[in-house]
């Protein structure tokens, strides 16, 4: 074709709007091969290169783009590929990873093609290679509500509308002494608002105590192996559903607030965050040094000052029978928290909502707060706090 071919159709792309997988098709040019990303020319429609004498249609490299989901910006962690490609995390929400590509700077005047395709200067990188952190969801075909047993006990697994097959964050949610999986999947406001958010939720049921279904913390109020009991069904839900076990949290209100607390000392190789409410860490386990997290863990407490069954300021508990544990109180609790992950300085005050103190230098990027609730009860808190405070991070 000749030059002045190409150079009088210049003037119909820069009115032309287009929007398709190849944009540059409804204007009857096709889109340049995938390693061409020379940029000729640039104008309201896209930028375009020269392929066999001819004007092409550069795609843009944000191939994601497409299908809803933006591009990483500061990430090239692939943490799940997929028919459509490999992806990312950012912002708690998934990204398409892309080849680094610096493009030739657009020219100004119409260009002159030549006679030959012309080379890019730059080509795409490789795809950064597969790692052990990319999750294969190839098989795991458990996607709506359903119940496992698991050592005998029940877990109420439940799923969110939108649950598809990309790996999902997951939040096991602790019940309350006396209580158990079935009572606490209709009562909890941090699971509301983790399931509209996108997570799996899991409600497992304690074992069987003097004050009937609870969790042992060391001191209270069960002899079972928890900490197992925990392990195991997560082994079982990341082999049988798309779960990110990167993403894993814990939540709980009394003694499940009480056994999210533990959580962070024997589980945080595999739990990223807690969010637990109106309980501490017995100081039958602090004093013995038993409270050993492999990293440091991001937390956020939640007390009311009112609390008449785990009182804000700690002090010994004789109320399950046999099973005397000492509270550390809201504060001691606090501090303990801190001092285990090397927070320095002061906390932040009204952080992240009124009546909240955060550390925000922690070793390791992890945060502790603590949420005092005036005049609360012995209640759970503000769900959808704890919920966007657990979100933030990842193992």
């Amino acid at each position: 074709m000749k030059s002045f071919t190409i150079l009088s159709v210049v003037a119909l792309y820069l009115t032309s709007k287009v929007n398709a997988a190849c944009w540059s098709d409804k204007l009857g040019y096709p889109c340049c091969s995938a390693n061409n990303k020379v940029v000729y020319y640039t104008d309201a429609d896209g930028k375009w290169g020269v392929e066999n004498n001819n004007w092409c249609g550069i795609q843009s490299d944000c191939w994601s783009e497409a299908i809803g989901y933006p591009c990483c910006t500061t990430t090239n962690v692939v943490a799940f590929k997929d028919a459509d490609g490999s992806w990312g995390i950012e912002n708690n929400d998934w990204c398409g990873i892309v080849g680094n590509v610096t493009p030739n700077p657009p020219v100004t005047a119409n260009p002159q093609p030549t006679t030959t395709n012309p080379q890019p200067t730059t080509t795409n990188p490789e795809p950064p290679a597969p790692t052990n952190d990319v999750i294969d969801c190839s098989g795991k075909t458990l996607k709506s509500n359903t119940n496992l047993n698991i050592g005998g006990r029940k877990v109420i697994v439940q799923f969110p509308s939108n649950f598809g097959s990309k790996p999902a964050p997951l939040l096991i949610n602790y019940h309350p002494i006396m209580g158990s999986a079935q009572q606490w999947a209709g009562g909890s406001q941090t699971a509301r608002a983790a399931l509209a958010d996108g997570a799996v939720v899991a409600f497992m049921d304690g074992a069987q105590g003097p004050m009937g279904q609870a969790w042992n913390v060391g001191p209270c109020c069960t002899d079972a192996d928890d900490v197992k009991f925990t392990r195991d069904f997560i082994k079982e839900i990341t082999e049988k559903a798309c779960i990110d076990p990167k993403r894993i949290y814990a939540a709980g209100f009394s003694m499940g607030g009480g056994f999210s607390n533990y959580a962070g000392c024997f589980l945080s190789d595999v739990i990223a965050a807690a969010a637990p409410s109106a309980f501490d860490l017995a100081k039958e386990i602090t004093s013995a040094g038993k409270c050993k997290p492999t990293r440091p863990f991001p937390i956020l407490n939640f007390r009311g000052t009112a609390d008449n069954v785990v009182m804000y300021n700690g002090g010994l508990s004789q109320v399950v029978p046999g099973k005397p544990i000492t509270f550390l109180g809201a504060k001691g609790n606090f501090a303990e928290w801190a001092k285990m992950n090397g927070c320095t300085g002061t906390p932040k005050t009204n952080t992240p909502g009124n009546g909240c103190e955060l550390y925000e230098n922690c070793e390791g990027g992890a945060q502790v707060g603590l949420c005092t609730i005036q005049g609360g009860g012995h209640g759970e808190g503000n769900g959808q706090m704890g919920w966007n405070f657990l979100k933030q991070f990842s193992l």
